[in-house]
């Protein structure tokens, strides 16, 4: 099942700071201070309270305000990331059935990303949910006591 295009919209920062205090340290402009915001261009850099961290990427039509482009690359632990794309790929083997939006994850102990389809998230809103559901799981692993066996 493929998204329509008409339906994403750039995202308004602001709104998505005050909606997840709780996860969101602070947004930065450009990619860790580099390669700022121009026009239609959005680079951003997303720090969660976690210490992970998301580099953001919108290309946004200036007139309408609609998404043409995004790609979203949360580093939920060093040298692992969970990406939300919707570049399309040419070649058969890359594409998922969700083309052009896909996923990669490059899991720990893998060397290769792997692409999966991405039915969902194709926008901020929707995927700080899942960030904040991933934190809040972390927090609980890390005060739950074992069981006993």
């Amino acid at each position: 099942m493929k998204r329509s295009n008409q339906d994403l919209y750039g995202t308004n920062f602001d709104f998505l700071k005050r909606s997840f205090p709780d996860i969101i340290d602070s947004i930065e402009d450009g990619f860790f201070g580099e390669e700022p915001s121009r026009g239609a261009i959005v680079h951003k850099t997303i720090k969660f309270v976690d210490d992970t961290y998301m580099t953001v990427f919108e290309l946004v039509d200036t007139k309408t305000g609609k998404k043409k482009k995004y790609q979203y690359d949360w580093e939920y632990q060093r040298g692992h990331q969970w990406k939300w794309h919707n570049e399309p790929h040419e070649q058969k083997q890359h594409q998922t059935v969700t083309e052009p939006d896909h996923m990669h994850h490059k899991p720990v102990g893998v060397t290769e990303e792997r692409r999966l389809p991405n039915y969902g998230h194709h926008d901020l809103y929707t995927i700080m949910e899942t960030i904040q559901m991933h934190i809040e799981i972390s927090k609980q692993k890390q005060t739950d006591k074992p069981r006993p066996r």
